[in-house]
């Protein structure tokens, strides 16, 4: 697709972690609107956000893509090391309330599918429906655990007293983890075992492939059964990976997106 201008959306004027998050955004002629919160290290220019953006603006939808904190072209809060997820949770809120008109179907990409969740049910009316692709939830007790698990004794005495390790993923590349990254995301878990379940308003798809290395795909039947909604439908799709983003697991992903975009319009 062509080169689209980035814009900025400012977040905590006048704090200490005032940041400015980089975006592209077309207006598209249709609706809803279509808003992607990226997952664990992923950015607006990475090739599904991509593809999604370009698929919406074929069939006329406005979309919405951006960088969180950290990542990508935003500014402010430039080190990675001083990210967490409270400032994610916080960046995809304000660019649904800021920058997006009406309700919008959000799309959550592995652990942007937990932050939509949380999104979903503080904000009701500013979901049209909600859109999980091999979300990523509740896994900071798993890492906290293997990182004192497995982690020789000088670097987990590092990491108990705050520091940092560098931790190289074959996809996205180097990226700072510390146990505190982890530790701070545990207040936000969905409530998966609570007999209340986690209530939602809005229709809920989930898709999941089956080879999925970085967030198995029971994960997402366990969402199933978490959500109190009466509108949701689980998709595995054989073979795919975590990143559903090359076929068949991207096909399916742009067929969810036209059954759900037309559901609105009956």
């Amino acid at each position: 697709m062509e080169k689209q201008n980035t814009s900025y959306l400012k977040v905590n004027s006048g704090q200490p972690d005032e940041r400015r998050l980089a975006y592209v955004k077309d207006e598209g002629t249709g609706s809803p609107g279509v808003l992607f919160i990226p997952g664990f290290m992923g950015h607006k220019d990475a090739d599904k956000p991509k593809a999604l953006h370009n698929f919406c603006k074929e069939i006329g939808l406005p979309f919405l893509r951006y960088d969180p904190t950290a990542l990508g072209e935003s500014e402010g809060l430039t080190e990675r090391k001083d990210a967490r997820f409270a400032h994610w949770l916080q960046d995809a809120e304000e660019v649904l309330l800021q920058l997006t008109d009406g309700p919008q179907l959000v799309i959550g990409s592995s652990m942007g599918g937990w932050i939509a969740s949380l999104l979903a049910k503080k904000h009701p009316d500013k979901f049209h429906s909600l859109l999980l692709l091999a979300p990523s939830v509740n896994f900071s007790e798993f890492y906290i655990q293997k990182i004192r698990s497995k982690a020789p004794a000088p670097l987990l005495e590092l990491l108990e007293k705050g520091g940092n390790y560098e931790y190289v993923d074959p996809k996205y590349g180097p990226y700072p983890l510390s146990l505190r990254v982890f530790e701070e995301m545990v207040p936000y878990e969905l409530p998966l075992e609570s007999e209340d379940g986690f209530t939602v308003s809005c229709p809920v798809r989930i898709i999941h492939g089956t080879q999925d290395n970085y967030s198995p795909y029971e994960t997402s039947l366990k969402l199933m059964k978490a959500f109190n909604t009466s509108d949701l439908q689980l998709v595995y799709v054989k073979g795919a990976d975590h990143h559903l983003d090359t076929s068949p697991g991207l096909d399916v992903v742009f067929d969810t997106i036209s059954k759900m975009a037309i559901s609105s319009k009956l």
